[in-house]
This record gives C-alpha cells, structure tokens and sequence, in this order.
C-alpha cells in the first residue's frame, strides 16, 4: 500500500504542511470513512455532497490516523496540527486525485482498465483470476470502487511489489471517464460492450459509447483498446477513434474467438479459446463473453497458458452478480447487484435456458438510472416475457409494475411489491421445495434482502 512522508505529500498534493517537524513521519495507507480507518493511515477529509468529512477528523485522529488532509477553510486546523500531521490544501477530493496519480506513476505493475455497460465487474474477477495463474503477486479492484472515489482508493491499496493488476472503471457523471484515465493510466483497455445505461446524463446508446471511449482517447495511441466485435455501436465508435484495436468474439470474426463451447453436467460450460479449455461455473452466453474478454486482455498484456493446465482455474463472479446458490432444495440464480434492459435480458434468456421439472419464479425489480424512458424499457421486459414459461412473476418498485402489466405469458400468477422489505416479509410464502428462482434489479432496490430471506428456506422455526 502507499507510504508516504508527509512532507512529500504536501508537494504532490499541492498543500502545505502546517507543522513541519512532522516532516519525516510516515503515513501507511489511506482512508476517507473515520468509520473504516485503521491506525497509521492517512485521513482525507473530504467535503462531499452527502457528508461533510471535516467534522470527523477528531474521530479519526482518537482512533489512530497517522495525519490528515484537511482544507484551509477548516476552522480547527491549529489545533489539530498540535496533535498529528497535518497537509492543507484548496480542495480535499482534489488533493486525493493528485496523489493518486502520483502513486500510480510509481508503480511498475502492469495494468488492466476494463469498462462497458455490462459485464465489467465479473470480467475484472476473470481477469484476475486467469492472471493468478500465470503472475505472482497480482491484484484487482475490491468489490465495486469503479468510480473517482473508489479507483484512488483501489491504487493506494496496491503494494510496490505488484506484477500486475486489474481495475474497473465505471462512470457516474459525464467526463468522469476522462479523469480515471489520467488517474489509472491502464496498459491494456477492455471495453466489454454498450448498452442502455446512465441515460440519467446521456441521451444514447451511442453516446454511452463515447463517454466509454472517452478512457482511450485520453491515454497514449500505443495503449491497446480491446472492443467487443458482436456490439455493433461500439464497433462502429471506436473506429472513429482509432484505426486499429483488438477484438473478441463469440459470433463474429475477431482476434479472440471462442472455439467451442460443451455444456457441463454443473450448468456451466466447457470454454474452448485458442485451444486452451477453461470450466466456466456460470451460466448465459454474456458470461462466456465476459471470459473471452478477460482471456483477450491478459493475453494482449503478454501472458501465455500454453504450459498452464487451464482446466484446473476455478472461475467465480462476484456476490450477487450471476451466482447459482443452492438452499435446502431450493436453485436461486442470485443476479441482483444492479440491472438495466440488456442484461436484465441476457439474465432472463440464460435462466430459461436451463433445464428443470420444476416451478420457475421470477423476481424483478426496478432498472434504475434509464432516463425520461423508464417506463418503456420496463414494458419491453414485459412483452419479452411474454411468450416464455414460468409459473410465478413477482415485481418490486414502481417502475416494475410495467413489466407485470405487459407480460401477458398464460397461466402465471402475478404479484407486486412496492418495496423489497416488504416482500422479504413475505416472499417465503410463495416458495416451494425445489423451485427455480431468478432474482434481478437495480442495487437501488435492496433485493439482497428478499436472497437473504430465500436463504433462510428450510430451516426450523
């Protein structure tokens, strides 16, 4: 993780060390939460539009901060000096981005940034997980810091010893993906594919793709950009860009293309690319795309796995993000980290393309951050349904009453929630033994909840 002086740190902060006999003294880490913070780390007080982090810093000086980044404006800034290190400077939040950018500029790890409208979380563990096979010492974004926020926290987490690493990159605002560039400077960009999302800021799938590309266009024209070949959009934006990129594929021609796919007795799938068999535990075609993807990113870093048994990497996604989770003889498809149309879809056609006797449950949830459009994109969910067969369709929020009111499949029952407390009271009702359940919506919803109640199916009371 990042040590620093603190006298260094005031020059690649652009700050000032309010007492310089603490010149020498070093901090380990870095953290923005007084909550989380562990001793000898540095603390950031940043002033957020939730939270104000200036009015925790005595709580994080008490529970062992080594210093503080604080700005001038802070009314108690002497008498916090007395005690601990500290740096001022203009702004805070600005101060952290400088000093990340610093510290990545010192790493000699070699990095992966991969972003898209799908699929980057699972194709990161991926990622990962195929360069723990062939690298000592490697690392990955912890569980969802994509953002401005998340990825200097990610970085200041990562040892000088690094070979390599891996991080997500997600946008929230517009030109958000501009600045992460600046700040990860990735050696390798994987963009997984565009879809509907952050219509809440941009008006199109095509500008989505260009906010993605915002991520190459700001690096060095010798950085390689790998794009998904089947994502017609994305394909037609990059070349716009650049005049060369590396692609993958699972239909079209590409430069990393799956060979063959076997279906496995576990509900995965045996992935065969470039002659080199990979056991996929995960089910849907989008997964095996998400594979390629992180099979095309690590081979383009300059690994190989002709002397790897292949076979023997065992590949998992993170929580809530596609995993089958079995409950007393209850299959749960556990999809509900977030959701928007496309991979509310590709969750819905992998569910239904899996084989079962038994009673299929589906709970929805709003898909959240779709813009003026919302409505539609719901009703489309519905009519997709339509002529699908399963038993029982439950819906949680507002917006996902449109999914119940155009889903006219024959023969399902029909419920609906308003919020997800409200059916994790009751969603034990409506199950049986050995039913299939898929769960799918935006974070935003909450139906961790309702997973953690289905988790409780069979037990004595």
């Amino acid at each position: 993780m990042i040590q620093l002086r603190f006298d260094q740190l005031a020059e690649y902060c652009h700050g000032k060390l309010a007492n310089s006999s603490h010149g020498a003294e070093l901090f380990y880490g870095v953290s923005i939460d007084s909550r989380t913070l562990k001793e000898q780390e540095l603390f950031i007080a940043i002033n957020g539009e939730q939270q104000d982090g200036h009015q925790y810093i005595s709580q994080a000086v008490n529970k062992g901060a080594k210093g503080v980044i604080a700005e001038n404006s802070y009314a108690n800034l002497l008498s916090i000096s007395k005690t601990v290190p500290v740096v001022t400077v203009e702004n805070s939040y600005l101060a952290m981005l400088d000093l990340a950018k610093v510290y990545r500029q010192s790493l000699g790890a070699k990095f992966i940034g991969i972003t898209g409208s799908n699929g980057k979380t699972t194709t990161k563990e991926l990622a990962f997980l195929l360069l723990q096979a062939v690298e000592q010492n490697v690392y990955k974004t912890p569980g969802n810091l994509n953002n401005l926020f998340g990825v200097p926290l990610t970085l200041f987490q990562i040892d000088k010893e690094c070979k390599a690493a891996v991080l997500e990159l997600g946008i929230s605002t517009e030109n958000e993906m501009s600045k992460l560039a600046e700040i990860s400077q990735p050696n390798v960009v994987v963009i997984t594919n565009v879809g509907i999302s952050h219509l809440e800021f941009l008006s199109s799938v095509q500008e989505v793709a260009q906010a993605k590309l915002e991520l190459i266009k700001n690096l060095s024209s010798d950085v390689p950009l790998i794009v998904n070949a089947d994502d017609s959009v994305l394909m037609k934006e990059a070349k716009k860009i650049r005049d060369s990129f590396i692609t993958f594929s699972l239909k079209n021609d590409s430069d990393f293309k799956v060979q063959k796919i076997t279906s496995h007795t576990d509900n995965g799938n045996i992935v065969t690319i470039d002659s080199h068999d990979f056991y996929l535990p995960l089910i849907g075609r989008h997964q095996i795309a998400n594979l390629t993807a992180a099979y095309a990113a690590v081979k383009t870093l300059g690994y190989s796995f002709d002397n790897i048994d292949t076979m023997k990497i065992k590949f998992e996604t993170a929580p809530m993000r596609g995993q089958i989770i079995e409950v007393s003889s209850l299959k749960i498809i556990s999809d509900c980290y977030n959701a928007n149309p496309d991979s509310m879809k590709a969750g819905l056609k992998a569910f239904f393309e899996l084989q079962t006797k038994n009673r299929r449950i589906l709970i929805l949830g709003d898909m959240l951050e779709l813009g003026n459009d919302s409505e539609k994109y719901h009703k489309q969910i519905g009519e997709f349904l339509s002529d699908k067969k399963f038993d029982m369709l439950i819906t949680v929020g507002e917006l996902a009453k449109e999914i119940q009111k155009n889903c006219i499949a024959n023969g399902i029952k029909k419920v609906e929630y308003t919020n997800s407390k409200e059916l994790s009271d009751a969603i034990l009702s409506y199950v049986t033994d050995r039913d299939f359940i898929y769960i799918k919506g935006s974070r935003g919803v909450g139906l961790e909840k309702v997973l953690q109640e289905l988790q409780t199916f069979g037990e004595e009371t």
